[in-house]
């Protein structure tokens, strides 16, 4: 601040010397051409100090998105539409938006935008904005530059814009060959671990009807007693639920356990698979079922806005709510200790309980890592140990009998 103010100061003294020096030029030097430069600097040197003046500050900024929440590598238009007070007119008007470090979502850099105004009040400026990084962001204030003719005199204001003050953007996903795990029917204990194909022949129950279910499994009987559409639940539906936990907890893989978990929830998400989602912290709420399009919404923005915890900070969630419905628990982790497992293995009884430990980019397995697989597979747990270019085939490697 007080920087900029010096400057600002060094300027004004600049063009007041100038007009000074002119004005002396032409008094002691006499004639036409000295009276010239002077009349010629004068309107110059005034917007100059008219520059000076002009309150920025007084300009309002309302910030528009086409959309605030994004995916990585999917943009957004950015509106800021700018309102000036008066009339006075400017020579142009930078308007820096914000940086990539600062906001998280800037492919290249700042978003810097020239607008000549001229005599207008109210104007527009678009640009694109692309999902770098996964999170919630804010936008800092928008910096506003102008200047006169020469450059003489140059000013800058920081403004608060109103509307979208942040954006969302969600973690990255790829391809999930997704099959339920571990899965049986009530009847018997026949693996069925590539089906996702319903046996419509037996209704076991009904529930809401929910937007994406077929017409055939309308049950046409409780609509007509009671008005509300009901969609009948079959048996191997519910020998095909499963519970996908992910470990909260700070490890070196936790933005690929972050990458595995969206996959795994998208594409359950879109083969209608009954899934319960999860987050080994109390402070995050347990979603039932990821089988429609609102749900795997809600589930993908508390990926996107998860941050690592300390072990010691972490509040186990109420498993015996997170784990109804029997079927297989899966778990994503970097470090399958036994303060995640125990808890897991207490709540999930006769269930059988899967986990996912992801390797970090060089494939090798920290020793400490190690020895925790050690130990969970001794407690009866299924490890997993995937890399980061392995979760394509993850589901069908587990199921192999």
């Amino acid at each position: 601040m007080m920087r900029s103010r010096t400057v600002l100061a060094v300027r004004t003294l600049f063009v007041l010397l100038l007009v000074l020096g002119a004005y002396a030029f032409a008094m002691f030097q006499g004639g036409m051409a000295s009276w010239t430069i002077f009349y010629f600097l004068l309107p110059f040197a005034l917007y100059s100090l008219c520059i000076l003046l002009y309150p920025l500050k007084s300009l309002s900024v309302t910030r528009s998105m086409s959309r605030s929440l994004i995916g990585i590598g999917e943009a957004a238009e950015v509106t800021l539409t700018v309102k000036r007070p008066g009339w006075f007119p400017l020579l142009y008007l930078l308007i820096l938006e914000t940086d990539g470090e600062q906001a998280g979502g800037v492919s290249k850099g700042r978003a810097a935008r020239l607008a000549v105004p001229g005599f207008k009040r109210e104007f527009d400026l678009h640009y694109e904005l692309t999902g770098v990084q996964r999170g919630e962001h804010s936008f800092p204030p928008v910096r506003i530059e102008t200047a006169d003719f020469f450059g003489w005199m140059k000013k800058t204001a920081a403004v608060e814009a109103a509307g979208i003050s942040s954006f969302l953007v969600l973690p990255e996903t790829t391809a999930v060959d997704y099959v339920p795990i571990g899965s049986n029917h009530e009847k018997g204990a026949a693996d069925s671990p590539f089906s996702l194909i319903k046996e419509t022949t037996v209704a076991t129950s009904v529930r809401d009807y929910q937007s994406g279910d077929r017409v055939s499994w309308i049950h046409w009987k409780s609509f007509a007693r009671t008005q509300n559409l009901m969609t009948k639940e079959f048996e191997n539906k519910r020998g095909e639920h499963a519970a996908l936990l992910l470990d909260a907890r700070d490890s070196a893989t936790f933005e690929e356990q972050i990458r595995f978990a969206a996959s795994i929830l998208k594409e359950a998400s879109a083969r209608r698979a009954d899934l319960t989602f999860a987050v080994t912290d109390a402070a995050h709420p347990v979603i039932r079922t990821v089988s429609s399009g609102a749900e795997l919404h809600h589930a993908l923005t508390q990926l996107a806005r998860l941050h690592p915890i300390g072990g010691e900070a972490t509040k186990p969630p109420d498993y015996s709510t997170a784990l109804q419905g029997g079927g297989a628990v899966i778990l994503i982790s970097g470090n399958p200790d036994a303060a995640v497992l125990r808890p897991i293995l207490k709540a999930a009884k006769m269930q059988p309980v899967y986990c996912f430990v992801i390797r970090g980019t060089s494939g090798e397995l920290p020793e400490a890592v190690a020895d925790q697989v050690r130990a969970a597979r001794r407690l009866g747990v299924h490890v997993q140990l995937l890399g980061t270019d392995e979760f394509e085939h993850s589901f069908r490697e587990v199921a192999q009998p």
